[in-house]
């Protein structure tokens, strides 16, 4: 566990056509006024909007509303910790694959020591094209087949150009190891697309989902007893697939300062919170699929870790 705060680092990653430029244009568009930076592989195809482009120096754009795009260069490390030093502080980072690369290899330079301590993956969302997906055969089926299995969410775009069964057979194909969305447009709901980084508890309450309540359910859970660490750990790694975010402050056993904890997919990271209020010893948000009624199950689980 780190005590310096880290970017959120979203990939984002689809086979050639899959709608990627779209997604990355939406997150653009909604970014605001908070501090994002677009890592992208051709800005002819990012259409940023000439009427927010501040100024554009090699081969980075400064925007207005606080965005920064530049092109992928050779050595992706360097540029990533060339980012992670801005002042002031950018709240996220979102990488475009290739369309004929494997994320995986992106993922790993996240996690290189140069960057542990500066930046942290978020999510990896793999857009497949529904209308082209079960064409693919050979090197570039294989590739595909990678970008899904590397996918936090993926993201069944152009599916109103398919029937109902042949997207029934698509996901089927694609196995029931991420959450898959159904798209049109790449239009992801903006509290999966961009979550807002943890900034304060108060940032963190108000950052449940109001927009798409037939699509998510949230809740907060909170406890007055300090969590076991290797209890909790446990119960992290075998949180189910339709748990789709799970963000909040706790306090561990053996710890004086509590954590803020954040669960995307697989991965769980845990920064030490600074001047944070300590009312309740866990405090934590649950984004689940609606539906899939995990929420009696997730809070049992949780409860178990706490010391007695």
């Amino acid at each position: 566990m780190n005590s310096t705060p880290s970017i959120p680092v979203t990939v984002v990653a689809g086979f050639l056509g899959a709608g990627k430029t779209t997604l990355l244009n939406r997150m653009v568009q909604r970014a605001d006024s908070g501090r994002l930076a677009v890592i992208v592989n051709d800005f002819g195809e990012l259409n940023i909007d000439a009427a927010i482009i501040a100024e554009v120096t090699d081969a980075v754009y400064s925007l207005q509303n606080g965005c920064i795009c530049c092109t992928v260069q050779e050595d992706l490390l360097a540029q990533l910790v060339s980012l992670s030093k801005l002042r002031p502080a950018l709240e996220r980072i979102v990488i475009e694959c290739s369309g004929v690369s494997d994320p995986q290899r992106i993922v790993q330079t996240i996690g290189y020591p140069q960057l542990r301590n500066r930046l942290h993956l978020d999510a990896v969302i793999t857009l497949v094209d529904a209308s082209g997906y079960q064409d693919l055969e050979g090197e570039m089926a294989r590739l595909s087949r990678a970008q899904v299995a590397c996918a936090d969410w993926v993201l069944l775009n152009k599916a109103d150009l398919v029937s109902a069964e042949q997207l029934q057979s698509i996901r089927a194909s694609l196995g029931n190891r991420a959450p898959v969305f159904d798209t049109v447009q790449a239009e992801l709901p903006p509290e999966l697309l961009l979550a807002p980084p943890v900034r304060s508890t108060e940032v963190l309450f108000k950052a449940l989902p109001q927009a798409h309540d037939q699509l998510f359910e949230s809740w907060v859970w909170k406890s007055s007893r300090p969590l076991q660490p290797k209890a909790l750990r446990d119960w992290l790694a075998r949180l189910p697939a339709d748990l789709l975010r799970l963000k909040g402050l706790v306090r561990l056993e053996g710890n004086e300062q509590p954590y803020w904890l954040q669960h995307v997919g697989n991965r769980s990271q845990f920064t030490l919170a600074a001047d944070q209020p300590t009312e309740h010893a866990a405090q934590l948000v649950f984004i689940a699929r609606r539906g899939s009624d995990l929420r009696q199950e997730l809070e049992a689980g949780v409860s178990d870790t706490q010391v007695l």
